[in-house]
């Protein structure tokens, strides 16, 4: 017996007789719709999301390149001053010319020269295009130690520590370098610090391992401080058998003493810092390419005397091209 529904009180949706199918087929979504609920989701407390590792790469590239450019100001104070028995703190930054002091947006490492059309804005005297080639190469320094280094990686501040240390040993060879290219002699104080740090640090963190003066033993403090002490001896005798080989053959082939002329002190204590920091093995690697290089510069007659760099530049080059290989 087929069911039957009741009609309603306005008429009925359905007559008598309806079966089951047709009441079903009554209820469809077109002929009762169901209200629509609009859901609207918070989305201040939600994190951002996270930046891609390569992304942070070259944020930090970008940040160490910024770091470099105010380096390398501070690296032409250091040059100009040093060899001069200035402080390098007092007074501020000026002109050496009518002495007025720098103003800080003018000091902005390359872009200030640039605004100031290479000009004092006092004086209007020339300010010498080294300045922001200075602050330029040791930026591009900073940035591609730092993209071979990267800081960021696994071990985080073993890393960073090492970019650090490293950049403490170039910082200090250009600015040796630069001075001798002005003519002068580097002072003995600017290398004590970068000596100090060379063996302090590995001592203090072991992770900065020097290559093994004794290989096969098991590394202990007293093993790292061989090794970290084998580099820096190694490279005082070098340097002093060096020095004692370069003043026996200027004194033989000099007509006068006057033409023996001084030593290249910055590249015999750049080999001691070298050594320290990179260990023995690559000091006597160095000390080879920076001879080769120079030397044969020097007596293949191929390039002026004046135009001729002094060996701690070949120093400063072969020491960046082993950390960036």
């Amino acid at each position: 017996m087929p069911l039957e529904f009741p009609r309603h009180c306005n008429g009925g949706a359905f007559g008598s007789g309806t079966n089951i199918l047709d009441a079903a087929l009554a209820f469809s979504p077109d002929n009762y719709p169901l209200p629509t609920i609009h859901y609207s989701l918070p989305t201040a407390n939600y994190p951002p999301p996270p930046m891609s590792p390569e992304t942070a790469h070259w944020l930090m590239v970008l940040l160490f390149a910024v770091l470099g450019g105010a380096v390398g100001s501070f690296l032409n104070v250091v040059v100009y001053r040093l060899p001069n028995g200035l402080s390098l703190i007092s007074p501020p930054s000026h002109c050496p010319i009518c002495k007025e002091p720098i103003r800080w947006y003018d000091n902005v490492p390359v872009f200030g020269w640039i605004m100031l059309g290479g000009k004092c804005r006092h004086c209007r005297c020339s300010i010498p295009v080294r300045y922001p080639a200075v602050e330029a190469i040791t930026a591009a320094m900073f940035a591609a130690l730092a993209v071979v280094e990267d800081p960021l990686q696994a071990i985080f501040p073993d890393h960073l520590i090492l970019l650090c240390y490293h950049l403490m040993l170039l910082c200090t060879l250009l600015c040796s370098a630069l001075i001798e290219i002005d003519g002068n002699r580097p002072p003995l104080r600017l290398f004590v610090p970068a000596i100090i740090v060379g063996i302090a640090v590995p001592l203090i963190w072991r992770a900065i391992a020097q290559l093994a003066a004794l290989p096969g033993l098991h590394s202990t403090v007293a093993v790292d401080a061989i090794d970290v002490l084998a580099g820096f001896v190694a490279s005082v005798v070098l340097s002093g058998v060096l020095c004692l080989i370069m003043l026996g053959w200027r004194r033989i082939h000099a007509r006068s003493a006057s033409d023996v002329g001084p030593l290249p002190t910055g590249w015999l204590l750049g080999l001691i810092c070298a050594g320290t920091f990179l260990g023995w093995v690559m000091l006597y690697l160095l000390a080879l390419v920076t001879l080769t290089a120079h030397g044969w510069l020097l007596f293949a007659g191929r390039v002026p005397p004046r135009l001729c760099v002094p060996p701690s530049v070949w120093l400063l080059v072969g020491t960046m091209t082993w950390l960036l290989v």
